[in-house]
């Protein structure tokens, strides 16, 4: 899992809304000194990787660098909050709304600059990302390594995921097709030593290893985890667009792929069903 760096545009909206202050209830720490030098932290309230305070398994990468997801506290402040007993998801997101309510018409902004500096640590991590998969890799040299391309977007990740699930499918409907043969297959092999397959006719079909092999695997379980996966994935993508339109409204690329989303979730949501 990656730990990705708040956008911009994110930083932005958090410190315009911060009154320049920690949010914690009655602290009044600036967050930017008189050198407008930013001293506070931005912190998440469900944690970025596995482990950490709050760390929401059922969440994604996108929601827990969005938004909703951060606030600004002072560094003691942010130790206090570390403790996820007294401080829960539920009472940090109350703490976040109450404070930025107090400042919702402010006009504080940050300095470009410290924007830019915030999200420096992201570009160097692509930036190593990049070095690590086409220099450093250690299969490098024999046209094996598998690519890790930072510069692709959200749309082009996501249809490398739903390619990848047509792949995985293809590959399991040749294993079924393969099993389908496996009888046939075998009654060849015995005729080839002089053994007829009647003498398995007495035999019982639930006693035969070879007739309908793997027909719960292939006829239940594949369609129903191959579903799955495409549901969370058009679940996955309406969430993550309704996210950066909020911030990105003239992309027009971005509110077509929204719609066509929306829709598949509506019809998955209508039809979608186990197979049994």
């Amino acid at each position: 899992m990656t730990r990705l760096a708040p956008k911009t545009n994110v930083l932005r909206a958090l410190f315009a809304r911060s009154g320049n202050q920690c949010a914690f209830p009655g602290c009044t720490q600036p967050i930017m000194n008189n050198k407008n030098k930013f001293i506070g932290q931005v912190c998440h309230i469900e944690a970025a990787m596995t482990g950490g305070e709050r760390f929401n398994h059922e969440s994604n990468d996108e929601y827990r660098r969005s938004y909703e997801n951060l606030l600004i506290l002072c560094y003691p402040h942010h130790i206090e909050t570390d403790d996820d007993d007294e401080y829960p998801v539920e009472r940090l997101i109350l703490i976040k709304n109450e404070h930025e309510q107090l400042f919702e018409k402010d006009d504080f902004k940050i300095d470009e600059a410290e924007l830019v500096k915030l999200s420096h640590e992201m570009e160097k991590y692509w930036g190593d990302i990049e070095r690590l998969n086409n220099v450093d890799h250690i299969y490098a040299d024999t046209g094996l390594a598998m690519e890790v391309n930072g510069d692709n977007s959200f749309f082009e990740v996501i249809n490398s995921t739903y390619r990848a699930i047509d792949g995985i499918k293809g590959i399991l409907d040749k294993l079924h097709t393969s099993d389908e043969k496996l009888i046939d297959d075998f009654q060849a092999l015995l005729s080839k030593r002089g053994v007829t397959k009647e003498i398995f006719d007495d035999l019982p079909y639930y006693e035969n290893p070879f007739f309908n092999r793997n027909w719960e695997y292939h006829n239940l379980g594949t369609p129903n985890w191959l579903q799955r996966i495409r549901i969370d994935l058009a679940h996955i993508e309406v969430k993550y667009l309704e996210e950066y339109l909020k911030t990105n409204r003239n992309d027009l690329v971005a509110k077509e792929s929204f719609e066509k989303a929306k829709e598949h979730l509506k019809e998955y949501a209508k039809t979608a069903m186990h197979v049994d």
